[in-house]
């Protein structure tokens, strides 16, 4: 978890993780593990697009779907489980 009351971040430190960059939504990211074909990712990317999902790309090639829940993050594990994913729940503190 990062503080959400940190003001000396700077706007590239919360472009490089999305945990700085959607301090008050609930967020999954997924990346391709190293030797793994981008096709899933993209499937993965249209399965959370065709799902209702609002999705960003980072500059290094990772999904990040938004507000998702634990359960719809455990279901995109479980759907690709060739991709690394990590899960961070919306931060009551950030309101």
């Amino acid at each position: 978890m990062y503080d959400c009351l940190a003001p000396e971040l700077t706007q590239v430190a919360r472009e490089i993780h999305p945990a700085l960059r959607w301090k008050k939504q609930s967020w999954l990211r997924l990346s391709a593990k190293r030797n793994t074909s981008p096709l899933s990712l993209s499937k993965a990317f249209a399965a959370a697009t065709s799902l209702g999902f609002s999705t960003q790309t980072i500059a290094n090639g990772s999904v990040v779907v938004l507000d998702v829940s634990l359960q719809d993050a455990l279901m995109f594990n479980r759907r690709y489980p060739d991709l690394l994913s990590e899960y961070e729940p919306t931060n009551p503190f950030c309101r």
